[in-house]
């Protein structure tokens, strides 16, 4: 194998060239390689198996190269460096398995001394795949970690277990019979974690000394020594560029429980170790399994808990760890969860009922699709088969389990997720009143979570104030843990209930606790984002900060086609749509997500969208189409005020638009941009009845609110004349975002009022296309008819019958449109 790299090591100049490393890692054919070069440019080289006669054969010699092969015990180590301290002519090179004496007789001789250890002679990816080609390459350097011989071996093997049997069968014979009894114990028990954290080191009874050696090891060093010592006094080799611990295998990607300083051994070193403690000790393995399972767990660190408790095959062990920390796994550790409780033995999950639920978590998520969907499917596969285990913990006396928290907490999911928000609210009640004085007893992110689901049911649900105090109530839960997703997630719901009312600096405070905690969260990571960027888009909106609003949203995007909040994002980009972007555009995407998510008739997403209806519509002046949904929603329908406010002002009723608005501006239930809203309405409706008093003040007052949430939107809900008018009055400096930004809505519209008799002929034009058709199916005279037609399409502002239908459809006068 070409390891040009090394070879330019050797090259430079130094009176003792050490190479030390494990059997098979290339140091012979490295030095044959560099002295063929040397003897093709007339260097004398000579190979020395017996080095008991060194200093005399250094002596003796002229200029040249001398090689020793296995210097491991290389005698009187002070004469050899003397000798060679005399002979400058003279180049040593001495190969060895573990940390030469040699080196440090050089050092103290003042002697140049190039060492390259296990570390730099394993081969990079690069150079297996320029000697072997790709084939496999890649698999079998992550395997012997560039370990030249072992990777030979399973290169050339007619299979790939093969070819794994055959290295671990090498190492085995080769390089654990010479181990010390201390490092071979400890690297007995240590195979079985991967990666090996400081949990696995107390647990295994490790101390330092012993783990620096078996770091060497796993270095392709034999021992401690080599590569931790420096090559020259008071430093480390200058042209190593690597520090002593190079190569050494880091875990990274699963959380080891201790305090990040993971490192692992090389596979084909690990399967040489495990075969070799399960062929002496057949017991051990598991043993040792459960032990480091119950440490980790205890240490926080669930994930590599559950892989080796499924090791162990210790199936309540692995019940246990799903019971303390199945949230954790299934929002933070999925792979892990995946490995440790999927495909179990058909036996496991009816000997173990608490295994059921975990097993299909792992089912679920190895066959669907990332987000939402897996969501959905999780809690129907949850709530079908915890319904036994929740029967059972009810007929057991005393306090609810944490186990019945999560199965509770679970079923509030799965009816919210089928828009069974009535049945989800109540299932957050019971679980409120399960909860309550609970705060010592329950596992804080199990109380975290429970919390959360009820939130966002009562948010679903539309009890805006509950959901509220059920999510801060929620984080209070959750706080303490710095980088969760479930705190990232209940913060960043919080920021989106108050961003969707207008309380700007609330959502702000909630998107920078949310930034705080923001972790990966795997296949939740759109779930847990999908709140923030809506909040933050809402927020942009209301500061007419465009490009933020419309990058959030751009983020936002569902990427499941189900998300729940599928509401609030059609109301963000409404509000988008009102100062930036088109309103018919808008109302079309409005229109599509309504009928690709159907909602029950009164509840919140239904509300939500009527509300986006009429305000887009009355920013395209459509009065009767407006008028048409106002009249179906009732006077009682909570989200009108505002819409049949400002449908009467722009009607031009500036009486009926003012008393709507002041009715409404004040009451406790109006969120704090409907007051903003309300309070210009009727500004607005002042100034034209020629009240200019009544105008200022309520124009100053909307001015206070929005300046307090920094909402320069609420400025442009006004025509700019007005608007301005109102300004200058007040003594308000209008910011520039304002002056540059269009009118949400148009000065004036026209609402298209017909007669009883007009509606009728309207609705005959659709059926027959002339007067005489009409005549006869509506037993009208003929020229009754004709005289109807001509004021039906004077009044749609057209000459003929197509355009009239047509717009007659437009404004909503048809039955159906």
């Amino acid at each position: 194998m070409p390891r040009d790299r090394l070879l330019d090591r050797l090259d430079r100049p130094a009176a003792l060239r050490a190479i030390v490393g494990l059997p098979g890692t290339g140091k012979t054919a490295l030095v044959a390689e560099w002295t063929r070069r040397l003897e093709a440019a007339g260097t004398s080289v000579t190979w020395i198996d017996d080095a008991v006669g060194l200093p005399g054969a250094i002596a003796a010699a002229g200029e040249s190269v001398i090689v020793v092969d296995r210097g491991d015990d290389l005698p009187e180590p002070d004469a050899v460096a003397a000798a060679l301290a005399r002979a400058p002519h003279v180049r040593l090179v001495v190969c060895g398995r573990r940390p030469l004496p040699l080196v440090t007789a050089a050092q103290r001789a003042g002697l140049e001394v190039t060492q390259l250890t296990g570390a730099q002679l394993l081969a990079t990816p690069d150079e297996c795949a320029a000697a072997w080609g790709e084939r496999g390459t890649a698999a079998v350097h992550e395997h012997t970690r560039g370990w030249l011989l072992p990777a030979r071996l399973m290169i050339d093997a007619p299979t790939a277990e093969d070819g794994r049997r055959a290295a671990a069968d090498y190492v085995r014979a080769v390089v654990l019979d010479g181990l010390p009894a201390a490092v071979r114990g400890a690297a007995l028990r240590l195979a079985l974690a991967d990666p090996i954290t400081p949990v696995h080191l107390r647990v295994a009874g490790v101390g330092d000394d012993l783990a620096e050696e078996l770091r060497a090891l796993a270095a392709g060093c034999r021992w401690r020594g080599v590569g931790s010592r420096p090559t020259r006094p008071g430093g480390v080799d200058p042209a190593s560029g690597a520090t002593p611990e190079a190569g050494v295998g880091v875990a990274g990607g699963r959380d080891g429980g201790g305090d990040g300083s993971a490192w692992s051994l090389p596979p084909v070193l690990r399967d040489a170790l495990v075969a070799e403690l399960a062929a002496a000790e057949p017991e051990q393995p598991a043993a040792w399994h459960r032990r480091y399972a119950r440490a980790l767990l205890d240490a926080g660190a669930p994930g590599p808990a559950a892989r080796h408790a499924r090791s162990a095959a210790d199936w309540p062990l692995l019940a246990r760890v799903w019971n303390s920390a199945g949230l954790t796994l299934l929002t933070e550790r999925s792979d892990d969860l995946v490995a440790a409780f999927g495909e179990l033995p058909a036996r496991v999950p009816h000997e173990v009922a608490d295994l059921r639920l975990p097993a299909a978590a792992a089912r679920i998520l190895t066959s669907h699709p990332p987000g939402v969907r897996t969501l959905q499917a999780l809690a129907s596969a949850f709530r079908a088969g915890g319904e036994q285990l929740l029967r059972a913990e009810e007929m057991t006396p005393g306090r609810p389990s944490d186990r019945q928290l999560q199965l509770l907490s679970i079923g509030i999911v799965a009816d919210r997720l089928d828009g069974r928000y009535e049945r989800a609210a109540a299932g957050a009640a019971r679980l409120e009143r399960e909860l309550t004085g609970r705060d010592g007893d329950v596992w804080p992110m199990h109380r975290a979570w429970a919390l959360h689901q009820s939130a966002q049911a009562l948010l679903l649900g539309g009890n805006g104030p509950r959901a509220v105090a059920a999510g801060t109530q929620a984080y209070a839960a959750a706080h303490d843990v710095a980088a969760h997703p479930v705190t990232a997630h209940i913060a960043a719901d919080l920021a989106l209930l108050h961003a969707a009312t207008g309380a700007t600096v609330d959502a702000r405070y909630w998107l920078d606790v949310h930034e705080r905690h923001a972790a990966p969260a795997r296949w939740l990571e759109y779930l847990v984002r999908l709140p923030a960027h809506l909040a933050a888009a809402f927020v942009a909106a209301d500061r007419l900060d465009r490009d933020a609003a419309r990058a959030h949203l751009e983020r936002a995007e569902d990427d499941t086609g189900q998300a729940e909040l599928w509401p609030f994002a059609v109301a963000a980009r409404t509000q988008y749509a009102l100062s930036f972007g088109d309103p018919l555009l808008a109302l079309a995407d409005a229109e599509r997500s309504a009928a690709a998510s159907p909602a029950p008739p009164g509840g919140l997403a239904a509300r939500i969208v009527d509300r986006c209806r009429a305000e887009l519509l009355l920013a395209l002046g459509e009065l009767n189409r407006v008028d048409t949904l106002l009249r179906a929603a009732g006077p009682d329908a909570d989200w009108t005020a505002v819409p049949l406010a400002r449908f009467h002002l722009l009607r031009g009723e500036p009486a009926r638009a003012g008393h709507t608005a002041g009715a409404a501006a004040w009451a406790p239930e109006t969120t704090p941009r409907d007051r903003i809203e309300l309070l210009l309405i009727e500004a607005a409706a002042a100034e034209a009845l020629g009240s200019p008093g009544t105008a200022d003040h309520s124009f100053g007052r909307a001015a206070a609110l929005a300046a307090r949430t920094g909402a320069l939107r609420s400025f442009t809900l006004l025509p700019d004349g007005l608007r301005d008018v109102l300004a200058k009055r007040s003594g308000i400096a209008l910011d520039p975002a304002v002056l540059s930004t269009r009118p949400a809505y148009p000065a004036r519209a026209e609402l298209v009022t017909l007669t009883e008799r007009q509606h009728a002929v309207l609705r005959a034009l659709t059926r027959h296309e002339d007067a005489a058709a009409i005549s006869y199916a509506l037993v009208m005279a003929p020229s009754l008819v004709e005289d109807e037609l001509r004021s039906l399409y004077a009044v749609l502002g057209t000459t003929a019958r197509d355009a009239a239908l047509l717009r007659a459809r437009r404004l909503g006068l048809l039955p159906g449109d």
